[in-house]
């Protein structure tokens, strides 16, 4: 994107390059439409290493002796929220339909880290301790720090029957109450947490792109409310 400079590599698949994740339909066919998304962007699917996100709270630091990288199976796969590095060449890999899929890259100390936010881990409050984790594990200081958050459901689509029946206190103020609808702002709930370190508006960029209403990328939500086709899409991340 454009907030990185050129030798940081980050992208999302679409729609047209299928399914990225072995929780939907034929893992031969994930892997192949995986392998050829990763070819189309010079990168060997040998080096990357996707994660296996269930809304923890894990934030794992890897490089290329990570024994999970080039994952073919489900199984294979890490169990992360978080995946960080400082190597070159090894490809971060995170599956999505809605939730956040952010992108960290710190100029000084060479990291790069690349997130899933979700209504769940964001009420965790994940994006704060992947902020504290940078600081202490890599000796980033949070300023330095480039951020993009990729195609994400907007708030205006992410909405369900008011009232909720519970809300967690990080997710409870960027909510708004419309026509019996609660809408929830996921991109502000993220804002809140980053907040405190101080990381200058120009830092961050986020994605317009709404997957609710995006033909171009699967949506969890969309599929449950118009019966689309299930699927994810992958953001990549690597330094070259």
């Amino acid at each position: 994107m454009s907030i990185f400079p050129e030798h940081i590599f980050c992208s999302a698949s679409t729609v047209s390059d299928g399914n990225m994740s072995f929780r939907f339909g034929n893992s031969v066919q994930t892997a192949e439409s995986r392998r050829q998304f990763l070819l189309k962007n010079c990168i060997d699917f040998k080096q990357h290493i996707a994660m296996k996100c269930d809304h923890s709270q894990i934030i794992t630091t890897v490089t290329k002796n990570t024994p999970e990288r080039g994952a073919e199976t489900q199984k294979q796969m890490l169990s992360s929220e978080v995946l960080v590095t400082q190597e070159k060449g090894l490809a971060l890999v995170l599956l999505t339909a809605d939730c956040l899929p952010v992108s960290f890259y710190d100029p000084i100390t060479q990291t790069i880290a690349l997130a899933h936010f979700s209504r769940q881990t964001i009420a965790q409050e994940l994006p704060k301790k992947t902020i504290v984790y940078l600081k202490e594990t890599h000796q980033v200081h949070p300023s330095d720090l480039l951020i993009y958050v990729g195609p994400h459901i907007s708030t205006a689509s992410y909405h369900f029957s008011s009232p909720l029946p519970s809300v967690a206190p990080a997710i409870a103020p960027h909510i708004t109450e419309t026509d019996n609808q609660a809408h929830i702002n996921l991109v502000a709930a993220l804002r809140t947490q980053l907040g405190p370190f101080t990381i200058s508006e120009k830092n961050i960029n986020i994605s317009e792109i709404d997957t609710a209403t995006s033909p171009d990328y699967f949506s969890y939500f969309q599929s449950k409310k118009e019966n689309t086709p299930d699927g994810r899409f992958a953001t990549v991340l690597m330094m070259r």
